[in-house]
């Protein structure tokens, strides 16, 4: 049982850590295929997923996507 409690302890504590980063890594992709990928630091009240974004033309085949995830150390 301790060990379950201690293993909990440690996730929660890696997913507070993971919450409170100022940094994302960022990546754009272009029908599927990683183009860019960047490293930016974050403003107070912003979150990593404020830039995440996906526009698709499907007459033409096209899909752009820009996705952040947040850097946990």
């Amino acid at each position: 049982m301790k060990k379950v409690l201690f293993t909990l302890m440690i996730a929660a504590g890696i997913f507070t850590l993971a919450s409170c980063s100022k940094n994302c890594n960022c990546s754009a992709s272009y029908n599927g295929e990683v183009v860019f990928e960047e490293s930016l630091e974050m403003e107070d009240g912003d979150k990593c997923s404020d830039f995440n974004r996906k526009v698709s033309i499907p007459a033409i085949n096209v899909s752009v996507e820009t996705k952040c995830t947040p850097q946990l150390f």
